[in-house]
């Protein structure tokens, strides 16, 4: 029996994180995106950052559906309407 065409081996999920910070001069907030390199390391550390500083918040999001709905994703981060979106994980935040 031969392998199956098209079929990929386990292959773990690629992450974008959605950068959520606050811009004093401009009056409104920025909203970036890292869309490579996204590992647990990274994640640790903008939870880090996100204790120090709590404006700065930081979501995480698989890369295939912020290849589907990039746009409305970074609207509902900037304006913080995110509440029932099942897709977008805000990183250090107690879920109990």
């Amino acid at each position: 029996m031969g392998r199956v065409k098209g079929k990929k081996k386990n292959k773990s999920p690629e992450y974008v994180i959605l950068c959520r910070e606050p811009n004093q001069q401009e009056g409104k907030n920025e909203v970036t995106v890292i869309e490579s390199g996204v590992t647990p390391h990274l994640m640790d550390v903008l939870i880090k950052l996100h204790m120090r500083d709590p404006d700065k918040r930081y979501f995480l999001a698989l890369k295939k559906d912020y290849q589907v709905f990039g746009s409305l994703f970074r609207k509902q981060v900037e304006t913080m309407t995110i509440r029932n979106n099942k897709r977008i994980v805000e990183l250090g935040v107690d879920l109990e």
